[in-house]
């Protein structure tokens, strides 16, 4: 986007989440209520088809493939601004040859509560459309290309092309995952825990770290969170068949 000559490497799902922790700790954990999360609030063929994309062999559900489709190569600064929730890249159209996928940029707005706050579940979101940067408070992001005549900073709504020369050996970001990511960050954005301490954005090859879009409750057990939105949101009531068998 940038046209930056010396981009860095942003995984789209996080290395972190990829396998299962040999001690089935936090990341195990994790990584089973974060798709037991999305199935809460998304159809379960959804769900599965972006976690298909990741985990695609059946006989060993806990194992991700690590593929430069799960990649997407940004500057620096582009690079920090989405580990921090500031941009959204929503995927439109992947071509025919899958040589192309056309993204449009959005800038996040950044609101001024936090993720523990209350907040009205009527209160409007606040729109993106025509954001020149993200700020909050006195601190304002911009991300541009000065390589260009003119130089100009990006707006919500540009729209960028990724290329590739082979689909097949250098294939574009997977178009499911970046749907997956666009959905996340924009959530993120509202909840209020974009860019905030709470949340580890870490999406480098440090096993130890944790895993984007995961809360960090002050005991450091991701159960306590799940807990909470599964007692927000009843689960539906088994059939009486299956009452009357037990």
């Amino acid at each position: 986007m940038t046209k930056d000559s010396d981009p860095e490497v942003a995984h789209i799902f996080p290395y972190s989440m990829l396998n299962k922790a040999a001690d089935t700790s936090f990341r195990y954990i994790a990584q089973a209520s974060f798709w037991g999360l999305l199935s809460v609030f998304w159809d379960g063929n959804r769900v599965d088809k972006w976690k298909k994309k990741i985990f695609p062999d059946s006989q060993h559900p806990d194992t991700g493939v690590e593929s430069c489709f799960n990649l997407i190569c940004l500057a620096g600064s582009a690079h920090t601004h989405w580990n921090n929730g500031r941009f959204a890249l929503k995927p439109l159209e992947l071509s025919d040859d899958e040589k192309e996928l056309t993204v449009q940029f959005f800038w996040q707005p950044q609101y001024g509560h936090r993720p523990e706050d209350r907040v009205d579940l009527l209160m409007k979101p606040l729109s993106s459309k025509g954001l020149k940067f993200a700020e909050r408070g006195e601190e304002a992001w911009h991300l541009g290309s000065f390589s260009t005549e003119p130089p100009r900073n990006f707006q919500s709504g540009d729209i960028f092309t990724l290329t590739t020369d082979d689909p097949g050996s250098r294939p574009l970001p997977s178009l499911e995952l970046l749907e997956m990511q666009w959905i996340l960050q924009r959530i993120t954005a509202m909840s209020g825990a974009a860019g905030t301490p709470e949340l580890d954005w870490n999406d480098d090859d440090d096993m130890n770290s944790r895993p984007t879009l995961i809360l960090d409750d002050n005991n450091g057990d991701i159960r306590s969170y799940s807990d909470r939105v599964y007692k927000w949101i009843p689960r539906p009531s088994p059939p009486a068949s299956v009452l009357s068998m037990v």
